[in-house]
């Protein structure tokens, strides 16, 4: 007997049930915007308390670099040489002024969301299945 229709099968069955019902994939959903909010208003809380917020930017990067390694060459002798290597682009971290106020603002708005999404977003599933 062939083992991979079973396999298959095994796995659209596994796939099927972990779908889960609507208002399990409503509260997955809400659940998954309160970590995100949550963790939005911690990065803002913490530009608060430094005073100032990080930026990620990308540098100027071409990807070509010339990487310095060793080889072993033949009869067992070892050597230093340079190549060219490709080590992707290379990511800056800078400190970028805030405006107090709009960051206070913007953590008030956060806090609220957040209060409203964990008092009503699974009451609004229930009541959405209903």
């Amino acid at each position: 007997m062939n083992r991979i229709p079973l396999a298959i099968a095994c796995a659209a069955l596994a796939g099927l049930t972990s779908c889960g019902t609507p208002t399990e994939r409503c509260e997955a959903r809400v659940s998954a915007e309160q970590r995100n909010l949550a963790r939005l208003l911690q990065e803002v809380e913490a530009n608060i308390a430094r005073g100032y917020a990080w930026d990620t930017e990308v540098a100027g990067d071409t990807g070509f670099r010339l990487c310095a390694g060793g080889f072993r060459g033949g009869y067992g002798r070892l050597g230093l040489g340079y190549s060219s290597c490709y080590g992707g682009p290379e990511t800056v971290r800078k400190q970028v002024p805030i405006d107090p106020a709009a960051e206070m603002r913007k953590r008030e708005a956060l806090q609220k969301r957040l209060a409203a999404l964990s008092s009503q977003g699974t009451s609004q599933c229930i009541a959405r299945e209903n």
